[in-house]
């Protein structure tokens, strides 16, 4: 089987090792999590799409697949409508009622403004607030921010350290993964699994989705395990750092609420 890293372009090896290199800064070096995340970022983004695409040449039936009952009130004519304004789309299914309680979401115009970027396709006026206070970058007011790939790469590491910081801390990360920090892992599986869990905002998933996300990234972990030196990754080393567990401390508005409120609750 080929190599997956190796059809990467210079600019996605680029933009692997500035995760690499950030995941570090925060602590996170266990090479099995850190090929998991980059596996993830790979389904989700390929490295370059560092914002959400539309949906205007998805077909209805997919679409209704992945959004459900956000869509489940437009007919036919009205859905092949509405996917057609990139606005008014994400509007529809980030926004309202359910996005305000999933995403925080709370004003006008939210649903449109915080739609997924980054290289794990952070989304909600939420996630946004958490980015800017743990980077420092203010992405909640200028949201196109994070469709660059230096601060692209200071958010996914943000997101990953505060949310293994916060399995850790409340025990669920040794319940689901067998050991009781990140430096534990020693399976490119687990490692796979901890990464995919965190992005999809959820620890009772049974790693099977509408999209097929999970094969592909499947697919891909050992090519970046094996490849982690080539990306800025040979000084990987396994020491958890005892000022991560500190982050679980405080848990924001996300945290608590929407789309991780499985893990925490």
């Amino acid at each position: 089987m080929a190599n997956y890293v190796d059809t990467l372009s210079s600019e996605q090896k680029k933009r692997a090792a500035l995760i690499v290199a950030e995941l570090k800064a925060k602590g996170i070096t266990n090479k099995y999590v850190v090929a998991g995340i980059l596996s993830v970022v790979s389904k989700e983004s390929n490295f370059l799409r560092l914002k959400e695409a539309g949906y205007q040449n998805t077909s209805n039936s997919r679409i209704r697949s992945i959004f459900g009952s956000r869509v489940a009130g437009y007919s036919e004519a009205a859905l092949t409508s509405l996917k057609q304004d990139y606005n008014k789309f994400f509007e529809a299914v980030y926004g309202g009622a359910w996005g305000a309680k999933s995403l925080g979401n709370t004003q006008p115009g939210d649903g449109y403004r915080y739609v997924g970027r980054g290289y794990n396709q952070i989304t909600g006026r939420g996630n946004y607030a958490v980015i800017t206070k743990d980077t420092g970058v203010d992405v909640l007011s200028n949201p196109s921010l994070l469709e660059t790939p230096e601060v692209a790469a200071k958010a996914i590491a943000a997101y990953f350290a505060k949310n293994i910081a916060i399995l850790v801390n409340n025990g669920k990360f040794a319940q689901r993964y067998g050991v009781p920090n990140s430096n534990g892992v020693n399976k490119a599986e687990t490692g796979l699994h901890v990464a995919y869990d965190i992005n999809a905002g959820s620890t009772s998933q049974k790693y099977s989705d509408t999209t097929g996300g999970y094969k592909t990234s499947s697919s891909r972990i050992d090519s970046f395990v094996n490849s982690l030196a080539d990306l800025g990754g040979a000084i990987l080393k396994n020491k958890f750092p005892i000022g991560l567990a500190l982050l679980a401390g405080g848990a924001y508005y996300l945290y608590s609420k929407g789309i991780f409120a499985k893990i925490l609750g």
